[in-house]
């Protein structure tokens, strides 16, 4: 009986994972940049011990993130820029460690640092970029960043300050810490890659598609109510077990 109790309570919690990461994703299908988490179907794992003690669990695979492309979304805003195709931003977060994003929502501090959105500190090949004081800014298909500063006529050319650092991921060494944040797998950030393109004045939507997640919610949700009833009925066994125990004394 109590294989089938914990057989029942671990597929449960695996659906419950589920459910918290599908509401994370719909909770930032609005989030520019997002991208949204895939959970491997589940299957089941069959543990041989002695004739008393063989287990048959559910289990999955490793979780990973999607990174299919969002919607652009054209704006007016020269410090908005998205990522044409694959590939990364990579910034630093509040405990100065690397991390990869997508979100190019841009913005320059009191201290004239560059940042996006969500806080992250936006890195250029020498470090963070600070943005001085300009007339005109603009951010080129290459990721670099190019200023005037007050009082320079619109004909001259602009000074370049720095430039993104661009990189690009394999799908399969790409995992979201506990943070959120994504980073590599393996630990390494990988070196700049000039084929990662930006696309000036525009943002990326995020990828989740508010419809599948609904769908794959219900099914979850489905999944986790056919385990509560293995419970029920594992308590009714016990039950009518013990019932008849007592009617042989």
């Amino acid at each position: 009986m109590d294989r089938l109790v914990h057989t029942a309570l671990h597929g449960m919690r695996l659906h419950a994972d589920n459910q918290r990461a599908l509401v994370a994703g719909l909770s930032n299908q609005n989030t520019v940049g997002f991208r949204r988490d895939i959970f491997s179907n589940l299957a089941s794992a069959y543990v041989q011990g002695d004739s008393l003690s063989d287990r048959v669990f559910p289990t999955r695979g490793e979780n990973a993130v999607d990174l299919s492309i969002g919607k652009l979304m054209p704006t007016d805003n020269p410090t908005d820029i998205a990522l044409d195709g694959p590939g990364f931003l990579i910034g630093q977060d509040a405990n100065n460690e690397p991390v990869l994003t997508r979100r190019g929502d841009f913005r320059i501090g009191a201290d004239r640092i560059l940042r996006n959105g969500e806080g992250l500190t936006i890195m250029g090949d020498a470090g963070p970029i600070t943005i001085p004081n300009y007339s005109t800014i603009e951010v080129s298909a290459d990721g670099s960043i190019l200023v005037r500063p007050p009082g320079v006529d619109l004909d001259q050319p602009p000074n370049t300050i720095g430039r993104l650092r661009l990189t690009n991921v394999p799908v399969a060494n790409v995992t979201r810490g506990p943070d959120g944040h994504i980073r590599p797998k393996d630990g390494q950030m990988p070196a700049n890659d000039a084929n990662v393109r930006v696309v000036p004045k525009s943002l990326e939507s995020s990828n989740v598609n508010p419809i599948e997640s609904m769908v794959e919610m219900l099914q979850s949700s489905r999944s986790y109510d056919m385990k509560v009833k293995m419970l029920t009925m594992a308590r009714e066994l016990d039950d009518q077990t013990a019932r008849l125990m007592r009617s042989d004394r």
